[in-house]
């Protein structure tokens, strides 16, 4: 499981796509050795629950509590994958209470569920596909935008999302901008 030797900053954590009670141990050993030997590592994550895929949820659960446990003990943001699991996210938070910024990978879903996360402490990270209404109602500092799911040029991500906001993309860089050095750079 190496990283890119590209990369500036990198993200590591166990994904519930790629999980199996075989490789579990084998998947913690290797975050924990890449949260101690490599320095460009500023998040964890991709972690979370996924009830649309094959991987046991109990498996999954035991693996992202592992991965919440090590973003405290790091102090470092935790990138969440998320499907049809976010009854379970919030109460998951309000029981670890993390002192660490939580932030949802590829949210697709509706205005209502984006102010409800918002409001209860979680980050919002928006890709290529999501509902505008969600999009235009997110407070400022709350959201971040991403290429992972496509090969959309960011600039267009963002050209669009700032039409959506009704501000200039140049305006709406700088408070991604300003959201990204306070979640990862900051500490």
């Amino acid at each position: 499981m190496p990283s890119p030797d590209e990369a500036i900053y990198i993200s590591v954590g166990i994904h519930p796509w790629r999980l199996t009670s075989e490789n579990y141990p084998v998947q913690l050993q290797w975050v924990e050795a890449m949260l101690r030997q490599d320095k460009r590592v500023i998040a964890l994550g991709e972690a979370g629950l996924d009830k649309r895929c094959d991987t046991p949820y109990t498996l999954q659960k035991k693996a992202f509590r592992a991965v919440c446990s090590l973003s405290g003990q790091y102090r470092l943001p935790l990138i969440i994958h998320a499907v049809r699991a976010y009854n379970e996210l919030i109460a998951l938070k309000k029981e670890i209470r993390p002192s660490q910024p939580w932030i949802i990978h590829g949210f697709r879903g509706k205005k209502e569920l984006a102010q409800s996360l918002v409001k209860q402490g979680f980050y919002l990270s928006f890709g290529e596909r999501y509902h505008a209404d969600a999009l235009r109602e997110m407070p400022e500092g709350s959201f971040l935008l991403e290429t992972d799911e496509s090969l959309v040029p960011i600039e267009s991500l963002y050209s669009r999302a700032a039409e959506i906001r009704g501000i200039s993309p140049e305006s709406l860089a700088h408070e991604v901008c300003r959201t990204v050095n306070s979640l990862f750079f900051s500490r």
